[in-house]
């Protein structure tokens, strides 16, 4: 991890952290985040992201905001419910073969402590995911528990 980068963002000089931020892949940078978020957990993080968000909406980066708020900053109040967001544009901006991997998310959101996803979405959603992906492990098993 760059601590300069840490830095940048912990400190709210996001235009420098953008800079950098650009040289690096989604991958590179999604490790990056994620390795702050643990090291230090901190709103300013998710606020970064949300700025690239605002800059240039990307499934990608609405997925690290989304694992982002399901890991390292789930502790914070409001954080799975944030994450409800971030599964609906994934949603919204998958093209057909990521689909069911998004869908995934609201199940997932079911089975959080504040139930972010009702019951009846869930089996929908298992149901949708069933006609996507036959062998999709996740929504099978969510459908022979319910």
């Amino acid at each position: 991890m760059s601590n300069n980068f840490k830095e940048l963002i912990l400190k709210d000089k996001f235009d420098e952290a953008k800079n950098f931020a650009r040289n690096l892949s989604l991958e590179k940078l999604d490790g990056e985040l994620t390795e702050i978020a643990f090291d230090q957990p901190s709103m300013s993080i998710y606020t970064f992201i949300m700025g690239l968000i605002i800059e240039e909406e990307k499934v990608e980066l609405h997925e690290i905001a989304f694992d982002m708020l399901v890991n390292p900053l789930c502790h914070i109040e409001g954080a799975y419910y944030a994450a409800l967001y971030h599964a609906r544009r994934c949603i919204e901006l998958a093209d057909q073969q990521e689909l069911a991997e998004y869908l995934s998310y609201l199940l997932f959101l079911h089975d959080v402590p504040d139930k972010v996803v009702n019951e009846d979405e869930a089996l929908a959603t298992a149901n949708r995911i069933i006609e996507l992906d036959s062998d999709n492990e996740v929504a099978k098993e969510f459908l022979a528990e319910n």
